[in-house]
């Protein structure tokens, strides 16, 4: 089943965000009336409060802000046609203070972190059972965590409160980052040692959850000026013990991660939980209760249907609604060759799309004929006019040459409205077409990012890929065509960051890991500069850091401090 306990995250808002800039709003299913802090100490009221503090994870899993913060400007991604936040993805001026993308998170990170430390601050004095109350308060401070962890990796030094503030405060003073890392670390293994390995509602954070969580701030941490010397040991003890000890496991395939149709071809949020998923935010059918939902499933759709007639928007794998905000880069296609060897890159894209509709149909073609080809083959004129010849009316795309007598190179089309959508991100479970608030669960944490978390901290640590070697293969291996297992596998001498960083990028493709993986590695520049065209001329040093939001400058009465160079 859905996990059920986000049915009351609303019921609490007004108690946990008294002392925000903001709140979110009070469903009318529930009339609740002289809600006051004091219920926040009742039984009832921490309960509600634990459960409302998972509800921010919606605001930048599956948010548009949150895409963007993390997505633009990398090695793989760049903008589409639509949408207005192109200057974060080409580090323009547009990339500043000013800008809501910055705001939207930073402003929803430390609500979700007054409505922790008001559960966290209160929770000692609730009259509940002490191991169940110490559970549900690892839950808390694992969230605390993985929100500062957040806020610290996009802005640098920022502001750290461990305790509720019921009051307006006008000063705030931005914390060295060493220690905002220290609090996170103290906050996660509390939570390792207070935390469950399973949940009965899946959703909720577990032991490996944490844990997985505290081996990625090691690693992190392993790159910066104030590293330990045990950060890589530590972050590869932390993943391997979970690969070793959890009940996590790999799934056959790797399509089956994201499919939300049962071996029947049934849709089912069901599928979303399965043994790969060690974190996930959750969502849900119920408009009442799902806010403005996952909507993922409309930023990295093209503008298929304006590409050929005999095309409508539909509900169904592939089609949906376009929004067309992320387009992959030539880089991020190229990454999964060979494409005979691994399977990543067909169960990872929709290439194809066929016609659905009669309407306007090129004549010779029927309903079901394919309508737009985004070909990955490498093809001569010949075969080019053989295809045209075959499929009526077809767009073919992704082939360019300027000699018609050479193989035709792979590479995405110039219009920059028309690529690859990632299907991991289809939600065939809204009602409508035009419904846009998706109920795809969001997988923040699962199992194949643990082994490639393993390898890239024991590289780190040894300065060499032997030890690394079998938890890179275990997850090439899954990605396989049958039979291409040997082909897939590779050796120490081919494991390098780079090589790491081109793995995550083949399995955690749309996942919102990229502008931090590039980041924590040192690595954003060299490689928007040398894959991203369009953000190449633009990125700077001072631009691995985002701006902090003009907003937090104006409401702070004394000098808050801003990123160098914004």
């Amino acid at each position: 089943m859905k996990m059920k306990f986000l049915k009351h995250i609303y019921l609490v808002v007004l108690v946990l965000f008294l002392s925000t800039t903001g709140c979110e709003s009070v469903l009318d299913e529930t009339i609740i009336s002289g809600v006051t802090a004091e219920y926040l100490n009742t039984p009832e009221g921490f309960i509600a409060g634990v459960n409302a503090s998972y509800k921010p994870l919606r605001d930048y899993y599956g948010d548009e802000d949150g895409c963007e913060i993390s997505i633009f400007g990398t090695d793989e991604f760049t903008n589409g046609g639509h949408g207005g936040a192109h200057d974060v993805n080409q580090y323009r001026a547009g990339l500043n203070a000013e800008s809501n993308t910055f705001w939207d998170p930073w402003n929803k990170f430390y609500q979700a972190i007054n409505a922790c430390n008001a559960v966290i601050t209160r929770g000692p004095e609730v009259d509940l059972p002490q191991e169940e109350k110490d559970a549900m308060i690892a839950e808390v401070r694992f969230l605390r965590a993985h929100y500062y962890f957040l806020l610290v990796r996009y802005f640098g030094p920022v502001t750290l409160t461990l305790e509720e503030t019921t009051g307006v405060e006008t000063e705030a003073t931005r914390t060295p980052e060493n220690e905002v890392y220290s609090a996170i670390i103290e906050d996660l293994n509390y939570a390792i040692s207070m935390l469950p390995e399973s949940q009965s509602e899946f959703g909720r954070a577990t032991k490996w959850a944490a844990q997985h969580m505290l081996s990625m701030v090691y690693l992190t941490r392993a790159y910066t000026s104030f590293a330990e010397s045990d950060d890589f040991n530590q972050a590869a003890t932390l993943a391997i013990d979970i690969i070793n000890s959890s009940d996590r496991a790999l799934l056959d395939d790797f399509l089956n991660v994201f499919n939300m149709a049962d071996a029947n071809g049934n849709l089912s949020h069901t599928n979303e939980q399965n043994s790969e998923v060690i974190f996930s935010v959750q969502y849900s059918e119920d408009p009442l209760t799902n806010g403005e939902g996952n909507r993922n499933h409309l930023y990295f759709r093209p503008w298929y249907e304006v590409y050929n007639n005999g095309l409508d928007r539909a509900l169904g794998h592939g089609y949906g609604r376009p929004w067309i905000r992320f387009r992959p880069t030539q880089w991020a296609m190229d990454n999964f060759r060979p494409l005979n060897v691994d399977s990543r890159f067909e169960k990872t894209f929709q290439t194809v799309w066929l016609y659905n509709t009669d309407r306007d149909i090129p004549e010779g073609a029927q309903v079901g004929d394919t309508a737009i080809w985004i070909n990955t083959n490498d093809l001569t004129q010949q075969e080019v006019d053989a295809i045209t010849n075959r499929l009526p009316g077809v767009a073919l795309f992704g082939l360019h040459s300027n000699d018609i007598d050479e193989p035709w190179s792979w590479s995405l089309p110039d219009n920059i409205n028309i690529f690859p959508s990632p299907v991991k991100v289809d939600d065939n479970l809204r009602p409508s077409l035009n419904y846009t608030n998706g109920s795809r669960d969001h997988i923040v944490y699962r199992l194949a990012e643990t082994y490639l978390i393993a390898a890239e901290a024991l590289l780190g640590r040894d300065g060499d890929g032997s030890a690394a070697v079998p938890y890179i293969n275990a997850v090439r291996r899954r990605a396989a065509y049958e039979g291409m297992e040997a082909a897939m596998e590779v050796t120490a001498s081919d494991i390098t960051l780079d090589f790491i960083l081109d793995e995550r990028s083949r399995e955690l493709y749309a996942e919102q890991k990229r502008w931090l993986d590039l980041t924590r590695t040192g690595k954003l520049l060299d490689r928007v500069k040398a894959f991203n065209p369009d953000a190449a001329p633009n990125i700077q040093e001072f631009h691995t850091l985002r701006p902090i939001p003009a907003n937090q400058l104006i409401r702070t009465s004394n000098d808050y401090g801003q990123n160098p160079g914004y």
